[in-house]
């Protein structure tokens, strides 16, 4: 599975961030984000590769993370995995494994309902994170795996997130620059905030191959007993599978889903804590 490779651009000089970034950092942080669920191990070789750094500046850095217990070598296969150091951040996922266990019940209900595939997504650090996935038995390839960041505003999920925030919050989000992942991702913060709008008032974010070409989605809130929108649930989609009449009961079966599971939760639809401080 290909990786992005580090955007050389980013730690260069004139750029606003270079001044705070540590570029040792940035490769050995790079190397980390190769492992996930479906890539439990790498060579040396295959980790120079997705990263784009020389192989000589891979294997300092692997056996850096080796020596600190980050990254352990399998003498026999010479393949790297994480390690033992690493096991003491899975504390901070801890909290979201009683709300992945509620909510898979209804992601296979959607995935039954629909055909396709179901993510619970919940947001960290104004970023939207896969935390549980069930897939269609139907023909299709994710992107994105669980425990990776699926992405900002350029994603259903994402848009579900802003759309939702305090006016402040979600006007700081529109004054961020963005990113074109595609030639569909919404660039412009005032067809961005019109969007946000429009989700606000269908309840519904749609990702038309804004984020990867080929791949569509919806997504709804979750909400708590209080009304906070504390995740999102979302069907991906082919882009061959999500035409005009399609996406209109993707929309309305995730819109089923999450309106269920935030009732089980303890939510009671009335005016939200979002909705009502809404421009002010």
């Amino acid at each position: 599975m290909a990786r992005p490779r580090i955007k050389e651009d980013r730690t260069q000089p004139g750029s606003n961030d270079s001044a705070f970034l540590v570029r040792a950092l940035a490769k050995g942080l790079s190397i980390l984000g190769l492992f996930d669920a479906e890539n439990r191990e790498w060579t040396l070789d295959e980790i120079a590769e997705q990263t784009g750094l020389p192989r000589m500046t891979a294997y300092r850095m692997i056996r850096t993370m080796e020596s600190a217990l980050y990254l352990v070598r399998d003498p026999v296969t010479n393949r790297y995995h994480l390690g033992p150091a690493l096991l003491a951040t899975t504390y901070l996922s801890e909290g979201y494994a009683h709300l992945v266990a509620i909510a898979r019940p209804y992601l296979r209900e959607l995935v039954e309902k629909t055909g396709e595939s179901a993510t619970l997504a919940i947001e960290v650090d104004g970023v939207a994170v896969s935390v549980d996935e069930v897939d269609t038995q139907r023909p299709f390839r994710r992107e994105v795996a669980v425990g990776r960041i699926i992405g900002d505003t350029a994603n259903a999920n994402g848009k579900v997130f802003a759309a939702f925030k305090p006016a402040a919050e979600r006007a700081e989000i529109l004054a961020q620059p963005r990113p074109r992942a595609t030639p569909n991702t919404i660039t412009d913060p005032d067809a961005l905030a019109a969007e946000l709008e429009r989700v606000v008032r269908e309840g519904v974010a749609f990702d038309i191959e804004e984020r990867n070409i080929g791949t569509c989605a919806v997504a709804a809130p979750v909400r708590d007993q209080l009304g906070n929108v504390i995740a999102a649930i979302s069907v991906v989609v082919p882009t061959g599978r999500f035409g005009p009449e399609e996406r209109k009961g993707y929309a309305e079966a995730v819109k089923q889903a999450a309106d269920s599971l935030s009732a089980f939760l303890g939510y009671s639809r009335r005016e939200d804590p979002a909705d009502s401080g809404r421009g002010k």
